[in-house]
């Protein structure tokens, strides 16, 4: 994850030290994991069914997500979404666990097909948890 610099203000050389608080200065920066790695939570990988809505038409398909992190979720279905489509997801919890279905609105960022397979995975990032 992408960590900033921190400068305090007796590092800069046009500060003085005239009996102030020391100023914080905050620069953006930091190295990702990989050049490739694009995405700032950390994945958490996740097999479970889910049902999905595309917002524009109402059609409902179905899939399993692959992983999951703070801001999105990737999915394995066989449905092709365009790049920035929305669309309804309802995540049901593993069998035996004790937690809610997740229902979010989500926006395709990549789509990819998964080699020797039909299916295709999803990128998505959250834009709203529903109740």
């Amino acid at each position: 994850m992408p960590q900033s610099k921190a400068l305090f203000a007796e590092d800069h050389p046009s500060s003085t030290q005239d009996d102030q608080p020391a100023k914080l200065h905050i620069l953006p920066g930091g190295r990702r994991q990989h050049k490739s790695e694009m995405r700032n939570a950390r994945r958490i990988p996740i097999s479970c069914q889910v049902k999905i809505r595309v917002t524009e038409n109402g059609e409902t398909v179905y899939g399993t997500t692959k992983d999951l992190s703070v801001d999105g979720v990737s999915l394995l279905t066989d449905y092709v979404p365009r790049f920035g489509q929305l669309l309804d997801i309802h995540v049901l919890p593993p069998q035996g666990s004790t937690i809610k279905p997740l229902r979010a609105l989500v926006q395709v960022r990549r789509c990819v097909r998964v080699e020797n397979s039909r299916s295709y995975e999803i990128g998505t990032i959250i834009l709203k948890i529903r109740e």
